[in-house]
């Protein structure tokens, strides 16, 4: 009984040891990615030359990830997430049609440009990002707009519409401009009023035409 009782600790603290360094281990294959398809890009990167950066042993890589493609959909989509919260925290604080719409372009044009990294991937990694970012894979995204948009029908901010057409288009225009905001190096408020002045006009004027 004693001796169970005193080896129930030690394997728990064993099995904890080995999670820290699985993560430890899985955080570095990731680091060892970002860096090599920011570098060489992703086509010329090798499993062989993500292992490299690392202390691990070849085979380690494996143990976490099936191929480099699986890291390429992680990093896109650990960006994603921070970029779907950070926009929908502009969206959620704005009172204004024209203030939701301007402060959430202007927030994803940001999110886009001022990391290093998604910056670097889509310059050497164009086609590989536009699988990634296509419409299928900004579903989430959609969804979180057009419940974003449905909550400030229900305060009064924005007009009744069809909230998912214009989620989904607004999201696709966005994405767009953002990526042509890191190849182009444009100016993320011009390209924020550009996008805003779109919206707000046919927003505006499909309002005129349900009241009318």
């Amino acid at each position: 009984m004693d001796s169970q009782s005193d080896a129930s600790p030690q394997h728990a603290a064993e099995l904890g040891k080995r999670g820290q360094n699985a993560q430890r281990n899985r955080a570095a294959i990731l680091q060892a990615a970002r860096e090599a398809f920011c570098e060489v890009g992703f086509g010329a990167t090798t499993v062989r030359d993500i292992i490299r950066r690392t202390d691990l042993a070849s085979g380690t890589f494996y143990n976490y990830f099936p191929d480099k493609d699986a890291l390429l959909h992680e990093l896109i989509a650990d960006f994603q997430l921070e970029l779907r919260r950070r926009v929908h925290e502009a969206r959620e604080a704005a009172e204004t049609l024209e203030d939701l719409l301007r402060s959430a372009f202007r927030a994803c044009f940001e999110s886009f440009v001022e990391d290093e990294t998604i910056r670097e991937l889509v310059m050497r990694n164009a086609g590989e990002i536009e699988e990634l970012t296509s419409v299928k894979a900004l579903d989430p995204a959609v969804a979180d707009l057009t419940e974003d948009l449905r909550t400030k029908a229900r305060e009064g901010v924005v007009p009744q519409m069809d909230f998912e057409s214009m989620a989904l288009a607004a999201v696709a225009v966005g994405t767009e401009l953002a990526l042509r905001a890191v190849h182009t190096q444009a100016d993320v408020e011009t390209a924020t009023e550009f996008a805003t002045d779109l919206f707000l006009g046919g927003i505006e004027r499909m309002s005129r035409k349900h009241e009318s």
